[in-house]
Parts: structure tokens; sequence; C-alpha cells
């Protein structure tokens, strides 16, 4: 094997030993995300964010009965 081709291999394992030292440490630390606050539309049905403040369905039926109107 060539000095080269050894070098390589050599550098090759130190990123994946670095990774994996990595993704460890961080599993082992215990931090997670906050979790999104989601609800569930009693009418529709879907699972959307509570920053909406609405479900998106009945947003697009509430400004199609508002174009209705005007």
């Amino acid at each position: 094997m060539s000095a080269g081709a050894r070098a390589g291999r050599v550098a090759a394992a130190a990123v994946v030993a670095a990774a994996g030292l990595g993704l460890g440490l961080l599993w082992l630390s215990g931090r997670r995300p906050a979790a999104v606050p989601i609800v569930r539309c009693p009418i529709h049905g879907i699972a959307y964010d509570t920053e909406l403040e609405v479900c998106p369905d009945c947003a697009r039926t509430s400004e199609a009965l508002k174009g209705r109107e005007s």
C-alpha cells in the first residue's frame, strides 16, 4: 500500500471517529429541542401549530365567505 493511500485511510478514519464521538456526546447530553405545541381542528381533524391560532382549512373557508359578502 502506498503512503498516500495509507494517509487517506487514516484521515478518513479520524473523520469518522470524530463524527461518531460528536454524535455520541450530543446524544448523551440529553438536550432535545422544545416540543412545538400542536392542536387538532375539531371540524377538519387537521393538526396545526398553535402559533397559527386557527386551522388552515377554517381560515380558507372564512376567507372564501368574506369574498362572497363583498
